[in-house]
């Protein structure tokens, strides 16, 4: 059996430490410890951003106490902003100089490229070097809806030791999907990820969680648990649950669930009736953003979710960078026609589903696209194929 536990309390330092001691099991005073923190973006500290400073004390503790050789906190940003600032910001960096720890962005432990058992989207990845020097990784995500793979936990956490602007690359794979896929892209690049780079421990911090558009958008909810196992694909399917989400509603860890031979029936979660401390969360896509915007049109001829998300995403972020283009028009779906590439000003292709017609129009390509690249797409008026 695969046992998980969810722990609630009022202190995020004390439940993370009873979690930790209910799945850590080994003598790790011969171990060097990451504790790979969520810190993807720069934002105010137990605010459903990041993974909690006071969680992450708690992990600190514990392993402390155990004598473990060496404990490193850190995590990588996505690219664009500092990681060592994003830390800072989450008040994690506070935290491990407290506590005497090492706090690192996980880039500046230098680069090693892997080649993907079996591939399915990707050949080879770049990774943070320390991910593979350590004995033990711990993946420490906040629980947060995602905009393009529905959830974001401790699976899809460890994106973060993806090295530099290697980050992107699951976010614009331009290759078709396999025969009867499931999901997307992206996750079928994240089961790939995982060949290679899956955390030995998951503590989920769900004491401040994020709904909505998540992973960096959204709304806060004080949930006030944590979710801890030894097996990371696990963790993350009691979390869906908690979400009032099902493994279809994040395809990522389904795919990765059955790529390392979990079956459903195989999980055992205590306390049996812990589904009592959770509630739905609002998904990205339901989230009203109340957009308008004079000088930008979407068609959109049967693009997804993802893309969707992604659009809107654009606009929140990147509607105010043009202000004296006239009229830009982002054209996204499988569904396209040549007749809704006529009369729409400048034309921009969103997404994979629409390059065939990429040598009449610039194109942005992933699936999903990325906001930022969208943004430099217009900004160039080309495609860009890095």
């Amino acid at each position: 059996m695969t046992d998980v536990y969810v722990v609630k309390g009022a202190d995020p330092a004390e439940i993370a430490y009873e979690a930790i001691d209910k799945v850590f099991r080994e003598d790790s005073s011969a171990l060097s410890v990451l504790l790979k923190v969520n810190t993807g973006f720069k934002g105010p500290a137990a605010s459903g951003l990041c993974t909690h400073p006071e969680a992450v004390r708690g992990l600190i503790r514990f392993f402390k106490e155990r004598g473990t050789k060496k404990v490193y906190v850190g995590d990588s940003s996505i690219v664009g902003t500092d990681s060592i600032e994003a830390l800072k910001s989450a008040g994690i960096w506070d935290v491990c100089r407290e506590e005497g720890v090492e706090c690192l962005n996980l880039d500046d432990s230098g680069m090693a490229e892997r080649e993907i058992p079996a591939p399915v989207m990707v050949e080879r990845l770049k990774l943070s070097k320390l991910t593979f020097e350590v004995d033990r990784v711990v993946s420490v995500p906040v629980m947060k809806t995602h905009m393009y793979a529905g959830a974001t936990l401790s699976i899809k956490n460890m994106k973060g030791c993806l090295y530099q602007r290697d980050k992107t690359r699951l976010h614009r794979i331009f290759k078709p999907l396999p025969e009867n896929a499931r999901g997307k892209c992206l996750d079928y690049g994240i089961m790939d990820l995982a060949k290679i780079c899956y955390a030995d421990y998951a503590l989920v911090d769900g004491f401040v969680a994020m709904e909505g558009f998540g992973p960096s958008g959204g709304s806060r909810v004080d949930l006030g648990l944590v979710v801890a196992s030894q097996s990371p694909a696990a963790a993350d399917l009691v979390c869906l649950r908690l979400m009032g989400m099902e493994p279809g509603d994040a395809l990522h860890i389904d795919l990765v669930r059955e790529n390392k031979g979990l079956k459903f029936e195989d999980i055992r979660v205590f306390p049996a009736d812990y589904r009592k401390w959770g509630r739905r969360f609002v998904r990205a896509g339901e989230q009203d953003l109340r957009l308008s915007f004079s000088n930008f049109r979407v068609v959109d001829r049967g693009a997804c979710s993802a893309c969707h998300a992604a659009v809107l995403q654009f606009f929140r972020y990147h509607h105010g960078d043009f202000p004296d283009r006239k009229l830009i028009t982002l054209a996204c779906g499988r569904d396209l026609q040549d007749e809704d590439l006529r009369n729409g000003g400048e034309i921009v292709l969103v997404g994979n589903c629409a390059a065939r017609f990429r040598e009449r129009f610039p194109f942005c390509k992933g699936c999903p696209p990325v906001p930022s690249q969208i943004a430099r797409t217009i900004a160039g008026g080309r495609t860009f194929d890095d």
